[in-house]
């Protein structure tokens, strides 16, 4: 009896410990899954409040984005897309618009901007056709384009003087990164000391391009007109460049005393040559070795100082220092327009 009685308590025992181990089982796999609950609890909260940062510091910051134009001619519409939206106007190459933080896909696959013009108009734009993060410039000088930060890596084009370039905001020692007309070169140069951020000589050139881009060789020759016309313009250190556009590259096109149309279009400070080839010199003296470049028939250049009065080979001038494409030199008058 004893023993059966001593059986019975043990089996009581050990049921009682399974019954409160597996209790503890329980309340323990309980607890787990109420941390990983309140686990996921806490990152669906701070995804939550991240996701409304990024979006408000997105806004913040693309509000104020300006995009620069490429392309000749860029047309702004109600929508995003081409199916159904309806033409406002036109933004022209060099135009720079406000992003106003959205963008869309469209039914072709493509993305659209929404931005603001400067007339307050706002409408949508497609992004390929806007370069961001970057500021308009004109060069100063021809410029080797390279496919990245390192003399090695020269792709064999070069950006012209006068030319507009956005300067896009990277940067590695004395290089800059940058892109030009609807993206045709883009890379690094050197030398940002050949950039022109002044207003004047960037709408100059701006309206220069858009000229130089018209199919009509009367619309282009009427718009050039009107750039060394304007009297603004006369200030801009790339006026000789519109002034060159005008008379043509053809020198032929002018005899030898038919320079009436391109007499009328420079100023007084400047002046133009005459003769098939003349030489520019390092100082006013045609009997050394000093000829620094040379001239061709229609350049103009401006005048920056006139010197003495001389008599050479019975051709009687006086000699000026002039600067042309940024090089300076000494011409004789007699075969210029100040003969």
């Amino acid at each position: 009896m004893k023993k059966n009685s001593l059986k019975k308590y043990y089996l009581i025992i050990l049921l009682l410990s399974v019954i409160v181990g597996c209790k503890d089982k329980d309340t323990s796999s309980s607890s787990t899954n109420d941390i990983e609950a309140g686990s996921d609890a806490e990152r669906g909260s701070n995804s939550d409040s991240g996701d409304d940062l990024d979006v408000k510091t997105s806004n913040f910051s693309e509000n104020d984005k300006s995009l620069v134009c490429l392309w000749p001619k860029v047309g702004l519409r109600d929508i995003a897309g081409r199916k159904g939206a309806k033409y406002l106007t036109t933004i022209y190459f060099g135009e720079t618009v406000k992003f106003l933080g959205e963008k869309e896909t469209a039914s072709d696959n493509k993305d659209y901007l929404k931005v603001e013009l400067s007339d307050g108009q706002q409408g949508w734009v497609y992004d390929y056709l806007l370069s961001e993060n970057g500021k308009l410039a004109v060069l100063k000088n021809t410029l080797a384009i390279y496919k990245r930060p390192d003399v090695m890596e020269f792709v064999g084009n070069k950006f012209g003087r006068g030319d507009i370039v956005v300067v896009l905001n990277e940067t590695k020692g004395d290089w800059e990164k940058v892109t030009g007309f609807q993206k045709e070169n883009e890379g690094w140069i050197q030398n940002s000391d050949n950039f022109v951020y002044d207003e004047l000589d960037i709408k100059l050139a701006i309206l220069y391009n858009r000229a130089m881009n018209e199919d009509s060789q009367s619309k282009k020759q009427k718009k050039l007109k009107l750039i060394t016309d304007n009297p603004a313009f006369q200030q801009s250190s790339f006026i000789d460049i519109v002034q060159n556009a005008l008379i043509g590259d053809d020198n032929d096109a002018y005899g030898e005393d038919d320079f009436s149309e391109l007499e009328a279009s420079i100023s007084s400070d400047q002046l133009y040559i005459s003769t098939d080839v003349l030489n520019a010199r390092s100082n006013p003296n045609s009997e050394e070795d000093n000829v620094v470049f040379q001239l061709e028939k229609g350049d103009v250049c401006n005048i920056i100082e006139k010197g003495n009065f001389e008599t050479i080979r019975d051709n009687s001038s006086n000699w000026y220092k002039i600067e042309f494409n940024g090089n300076e030199g000494w011409v004789f008058g007699f075969f210029t327009s100040k003969k």
